[in-house]
């Protein structure tokens, strides 16, 4: 109905062209599309040409454990849960927390990959530079939370730069320009859901692909 009237609004208000009794406005049904889903195959083969680093590691992690892009890029070392498999998101989508699985091909590469970040980390905090930006409420909170390691970004990004809202020069967490080609990443993965629901005993579908893919 808004958008009936919308449009009569439009013709006669702006167009200035009267209509006739035009009744009800027929709307096209939006044609229901399946999700594109690569096969086994060909996420190997996707996962074989890319360079090993922390860009893979993301990508694994969006495969393997269901995550968005956007929550990937803002995880924080204290949300990965190596003893029990268990990766927890905070204020994901709609603003909500969940847990999902955390493949173990990925434990192994990612205690790697946090070494280096920690070392980072540490020399950061050496020249002054070493906290992170918090929820406000745990900012205000716990003050020198900001330096912690375990609330450091597990992708931080290469770069320092200055935070717009408090001018502290800082590392903010990693970005990746259109990484799937979209500006907003919509899971196609059929198991996400599963995968957002489960609890423990279910296997990550990066653990089920051979060896040389991560």
């Amino acid at each position: 109905m808004v958008l009936d009237r919308a449009l009569i609004f439009l013709y006669e208000q702006v167009l200035e062209i009267e209509l006739d009794d035009i009744g009800p406005l027929d709307r096209a049904d939006r044609p229901k599309r399946l999700p594109t889903v690569l096969s086994r195959e060909e996420v190997h083969r996707l996962f074989g040409a890319m360079s090993t680093g922390p860009n893979r590691l993301i990508a694994h992690l969006l495969y393997g454990s269901g995550l968005r892009l956007s929550e990937a890029l803002r995880l924080r070392v204290k949300e990965l849960d190596v003893g029990t498999s268990r990766l927890h998101v905070r204020d994901g989508k709609g603003g909500t927390d969940r847990s999902t699985v955390l493949p173990e091909r990925l434990h192994g590469p990612l205690r790697r990959h946090l070494k280096t970040v920690k070392a980072q980390h540490e020399a950061d905090c050496a020249d002054g530079v070493g906290g992170v930006s918090l929820p406000d409420a745990i900012a205000e909170k716990y003050p020198n939370a900001k330096t912690e390691w375990r609330w450091q970004y597990v992708f931080p990004s290469t770069t320092l730069s200055e935070d717009p809202r408090s001018g502290a020069v800082r590392r903010h967490h990693r970005t990746i320009q259109k990484l799937l080609g979209h500006e907003q990443l919509r899971t196609t993965m059929q198991y996400v859901h599963v995968l957002e629901q489960s609890g423990d005993g279910v296997t990550s579908p990066l653990d089920t692909l051979p060896k040389d893919s991560a």
